[in-house]
């Protein structure tokens, strides 16, 4: 094996977190199960994480320091003690700033800071924007987490078309899986939505969904989970007033707890306007729970056949397909489907194909 020492980034690894955090302690974990006895792998953070124990193969380097600092500091060290390649699972800084040396890889979750630059946060959109350039020239290889991630970063930097592109996907995690339990009080039918409160989850359509077929159920509501995130107010205020007591928000939750929203909701609801990826429809599909999802950017290659796609700008279409797997006839297809298609993604085969290609 040629490369015989691997640096990741670990440090938004985290058991709770979503997103490049879920990314990172996955595929780094799924890594560490399927490195060959040759290859030592050095963890970078800022402080030890408890998920990645230290064995004769296996070292975690604490290096201090935030923001920039932190970068600058792990660059200092790599000059001194280079590894053979420097893997970046979430943040594009240290990859454009690496020595000349160090040989990089980037992991490209999504391209919303060029894209859907509103709907995102502004610091992070002008660091994206600020460095992924040349952390893609700089790279001796690309992961991407879907196909549409990476057409694209094709189509928005022709320097990734000299690149080898890597598909390496998220995949539902070993912990969540269908439960048989009723510890949260929850309404006895409900619509689930999962996601970071900010505009792009696009909540804003399953509210105005909601209005159009409330009258005609009036046993359902909506539960959302999810942690706050930019732009949070703007999301309370688009709930309708004459339905404010049948719409719950309950902020972050636990996997516990996220694996009984799944089992006991009608379906899943994720209308999001623009994913890299989008890990939640796969999660609803592990717990036996039908998926309805927006047919924007990678959602209908994560989804395949096994979710009702819809129009994420149109209430109505969004309205009927609610209705539609209302039906226990249709949940039952979509929750077979479903089970299915989540298996067909793994955090082993993800790690695989990014090892096969340090040989």
């Amino acid at each position: 094996m040629a490369t015989k020492s691997l640096g990741i980034d670990i440090r938004e690894a985290n058991e709770n977190g979503a997103g490049k955090g879920r990314y990172t302690l996955e595929i780094t974990k799924a890594i560490l199960e399927n490195a060959p006895k040759d290859l030592h792998i050095y963890l970078f953070t800022k402080k030890p994480n408890p998920a990645f124990p230290h064995t004769d193969q296996v070292s975690q380097i604490v290096i201090d320091g935030k923001g920039i600092w932190w970068h600058l500091r792990l660059r200092r060290y790599l000059r001194h003690h280079p590894v053979s390649l420097f893997l970046a699972p979430t943040s594009f800084i240290f990859a454009a700033l690496a020595p000349a040396s160090q040989k990089v890889a980037i992991v490209v979750h999504d391209l919303i800071a060029f894209l859907h630059s509103s709907t995102h946060a502004k610091i992070p959109t002008f660091i994206e924007r600020l460095t992924l350039r040349r952390a893609v020239r700089k790279s001796r290889f690309i992961v991407c987490v879907s196909q549409n991630t990476a057409h694209d970063l094709a189509a928005l930097f022709p320097e990734a078309h000299k690149k080898t592109v890597l598909i390496a996907s998220p995949a539902v995690s070993p912990e969540v899986h269908k439960v048989d339990s009723e510890k949260m009080d929850l309404p006895a039918s409900y619509l689930l939505g999962v996601g970071t409160l900010s505009p792009r989850k696009n909540f804003k359509l399953l509210f105005e969904a909601f209005t159009l077929l409330a009258d005609e159920n009036p046993h359902l509501h909506v539960v959302i989970a999810g942690g706050a995130g930019w732009q949070t107010s703007q999301i309370y205020k688009a709930v309708p007033a004459a339905l404010k007591h049948r719409i719950h928000f309950l902020g972050y939750v636990s996997v516990d707890q996220l694996n009984e929203l799944y089992s006991r909701a009608e379906m899943l609801i994720f209308p999001s306007l623009y994913e890299g990826f989008g890990i939640p429809p796969l999660e609803a599909m592990a717990c036996c729970c039908p998926v309805i999802t927006s047919n924007a950017a990678s959602l209908p290659e994560v989804v395949g056949d096994a979710a009702l796609q819809v129009d994420p700008q149109s209430p109505q279409a969004l309205a009927e397909a609610i209705t539609e797997l209302l039906k226990p006839q249709v949940a039952m297809l979509y929750q077979k489907r479903g089970l299915n298609r989540a298996r067909h993604f793994s955090w082993q085969s993800s790690a695989q194909l990014i090892l096969n290609h340090l040989r």
